[in-house]
């Protein structure tokens, strides 16, 4: 929140959006580009773990990790191939686009997903909380440099290309000091008769595009907005976004704990029980989300101008709105978690795919209402996510 008043005050609207605009454009590269390994690692590792198979869990992490690494290699080739591009459909400076280039080969860094389930497997939740720091506390420390010592634009886009270089690194390095620990490291190359199983690359097809869909909630909006709209546009919903993060991060952390509990739970005491447990654990966040909601709408011109300044004030109604969109997000990623931990990995994306259709389909329709503007963005977001959420009901009861 710091270094997002820092970049917004600094920036202003116009410059701020395109900060954003570059940033949500690698984020959609990364994450479509990337494999969801880390709930490979988590549904198939559980098992070999508890079973004590080593050898098969290794050969699952090497896996896992080429895919990340061909993954990394793809999205770097399609970031910089598109971006001259995109940047002349958003409307990008010039003198921004060198820094572009080098924020597209940052890519790599963003697709750390192997480690992430290694962590969560482990339980090293701790670690991942520290691990989380690490973006946010270099953004900020680069942001109050560049504001005591003078900047624009490119000194931004650099600082945010460092933090997404540290935050990839750490992530692999807490990963693999946690398998290094247990003795779980495996050879770069397989034994004989140490194959992958093929239902783990169809399982992370699945769950990639699941991933795919869910850019719907995060960065795909700020893409859409920009070119529907404007890049001021994009600065706007990028401010509430962040903002709305006080609900969002707890959201994510939640999401990170469910599911691995919710499939060792799934495994060991049956469907109903694990049911039970993502029940509570949705209407628990809930109810701790719901005040948030209503003091954001209550202090919704506050917000906006203090964090952003004078210029920021039309986000207003935007922060209110993120706050209830991060609500409805909140409770989606427990069911879903609860879905997965099923195995049911195809109806999680039947789910995200229709909320997705229909919310993005909103979205378009909305931004381009006169009475609406870029408040559409929201409004659609919370009618995907709340089919999404209605869809995800039936196969948790579904025998």
């Amino acid at each position: 929140l710091a270094y997002l008043a820092i970049a917004a005050r600094t920036l202003g609207p116009k410059e701020m959006g395109y900060l954003v605009l570059a940033h949500a454009y690698v984020m959609v590269i990364a994450h479509v580009s990337r494999f969801q390994s880390w709930q490979a690692i988590i549904r198939f590792g559980a098992g070999m773990i508890a079973d004590g198979e080593t050898n098969r869990f290794k050969t699952l992490v090497r896996f896992t990790v080429k895919l990340d690494l061909l993954s990394a290699v793809f999205a770097v080739i399609i970031s910089i191939a598109l971006a001259g591009i995109v940047g002349q459909y958003l409307k990008w400076p010039p003198q921004a686009m060198p820094l572009i280039y080098i924020y597209c080969a940052a890519a790599p860094f963003l697709i750390a997903a192997t480690p992430t389930g290694i962590l969560r497997l482990f339980d090293e939740f701790k670690q991942l909380g520290w691990q989380l720091t690490v973006m946010p506390v270099t953004r900020f420390i680069g942001a109050a440099l560049i504001l005591l010592l003078g900047g624009g634009l490119n000194e931004f886009i650099a600082v945010w290309v460092l933090s997404a270089v540290l935050d990839g690194v750490g992530l692999w390095t807490l990963g693999t000091l946690a398998l290094k620990k247990r003795g779980l490291i495996p050879a770069f190359k397989p034994k004989e008769g140490e194959k992958a199983d093929p239902k783990w690359l169809g399982f992370m097809i699945k769950t990639n595009l699941t991933s795919s869909i869910e850019l719907t909630y995060t960065f795909l909006p700020v893409l859409i907005v920009g070119s529907v709209l404007n890049s001021a546009a994009s600065g706007f919903l990028q401010l509430a976004t962040n903002l709305s993060n006080l609900i969002a991060h707890p959201a994510d952390l939640l999401n990170q704990a469910s599911y691995p509990e919710l499939a060792k739970i799934n495994n060991t005491k049956g469907k109903p029980a694990m049911r039970q447990v993502a029940w509570r654990s949705a209407l628990t966040g809930l109810c701790v989300a719901l005040p948030i909601v209503v003091l954001y709408f209550l202090l919704r011109h506050q917000l906006a101008t203090y964090v952003g300044g004078i210029d920021f004030a039309p986000a207003a109604i935007l922060i209110a709105l993120m706050a209830l969109v991060q609500a409805c997000r909140l409770t989606a990623v427990v069911l879903e978690s609860a879905v997965l931990a099923t195995g049911q990995a195809g109806y999680v994306l039947f789910a995200q795919f229709t909320g997705a259709v229909i919310g993005m389909g909103l979205m378009f329709f909305l931004l381009q209402m006169e009475t609406l503007g870029v408040a559409g963005a929201p409004i659609a977001m919370v009618i995907g996510l709340l089919i999404v959420l209605g869809l995800c009901i039936y196969p948790l009861y579904r025998k």
